[in-house]
């Protein structure tokens, strides 16, 4: 497939049919390497607030020195060439022949929260309050627009938007595969580049689930989780307990008849330590308690071993868990 990548140049300015849109969003789904393309034209797109038009021209005249500047690039630099020229392109074509409205273009604030680093929350410029787990990316302006909220998820976040009274501007959150629309709302979002998934959980309000061509995919209620994955192509849908898929925004722990495996998996990768359980049979042992992610190790062990017939011995980095017979 002899693929136009000035089109994709179009995509960022506004100006592309819904056939050229179409051929981009196939082209998209030939290769891995497509989509993350295109995920990074659309994290720029997501970049800038507004583009308007009085005279194309110019637009035209970028295009074909978009085409002219890529041709002939290997794969492996055509992401950075593809944003460098679309970005630089368009810009001096905006100042050189003065052809818009406006053009807003703030760059876009980053908030990275490092693996096994606490939780740290965001307040938006509207109001919204995002929670974002360690090892999670948010990027989003300093100010929304009438028309739009959009920020843009790595990671995992809950969200608690704001209802916008005055405009009804939708808040869009992008990830790379697909994205979430809603009103005012409470939901989590999960991108999971390990399972190749995109978990979505609606706590309150509603939410819809759109595909890479912003075509509605589902409605979500309440108490419900939408899990995408991506290589697939395939949603599904299940009930869960939103108190418990959601206890990590109030630094908690829900063991919810959670085998006693499951739960020291979570402990060895908070607390950095190797725990080992004596037996097969004690390790599918189930528990049920809330635990607080500020407790100690020992504190935590200590409730186990109340809650349960259990001995345990710390050796350093090393934790050994024992039935215990007497």
């Amino acid at each position: 497939m002899t693929f136009d990548y000035g089109l994709l140049a179009k995509y960022l300015a506004g100006d592309i049919s819904s056939d050229e849109m179409e051929e981009v969003i196939d082209w998209s789904n030939l290769s891995s390497e497509n989509k993350k393309i295109f995920s990074e034209v659309m994290r720029l797109h997501v970049s800038w607030d507004t583009i308007r038009y009085k005279d194309t021209a110019f637009v035209d005249q970028a295009l074909m020195e978009v085409n002219k500047k890529i041709d002939g690039l290997s794969r492996k630099r055509l992401l950075h060439k593809v944003m460098q020229y679309a970005a630089v392109l368009l810009f001096l074509f905006f100042s050189s022949y003065g052809g818009y409205k406006y053009f807003k273009s703030e760059t876009p604030i980053s908030i990275v929260v490092k693996p096994g680093i606490d939780i740290k929350k965001v307040v938006l410029a509207d109001g919204t309050s995002v929670w974002l787990k360690g090892g999670s990316t948010l990027k989003y302006p300093k100010s929304f627009s009438n028309e739009s909220r959009q920020v843009s998820l790595q990671g995992e976040a809950f969200f608690e938007v704001t209802k916008n009274m005055k405009t009804q501007a939708l808040f869009n959150v992008f990830t790379d595969y697909n994205t979430i629309q809603v009103r005012g709302t409470s939901f989590d979002v999960k991108v999971d580049e390990k399972n190749k998934t995109v978990e979505t959980i609606l706590v309150s309000g509603r939410i819809e689930m759109l595909d890479m061509e912003r075509n509605k995919v589902m409605d979500v209620s309440p108490g419900e989780k939408v899990t995408y994955s991506y290589n697939e192509n395939e949603y599904t849908t299940e009930a869960v307990d939103i108190n418990i898929q959601t206890a990590w925004r109030l630094r908690q722990f829900v063991f919810e008849n959670t085998t006693l495996r499951e739960i020291v998996n979570k402990l060895s990768v908070k607390f950095n330590v190797n725990i080992n359980i004596e037996s097969s049979a004690l390790a599918q042992r189930k528990f049920r308690c809330v635990i607080n992610e500020d407790e100690e190790l020992v504190d935590i062990l200590n409730l186990l071993e109340y809650l349960a017939p259990i001995r345990y011995k710390v050796e350093g980095k090393e934790v050994f868990i024992y039935e215990r017979t007497k």
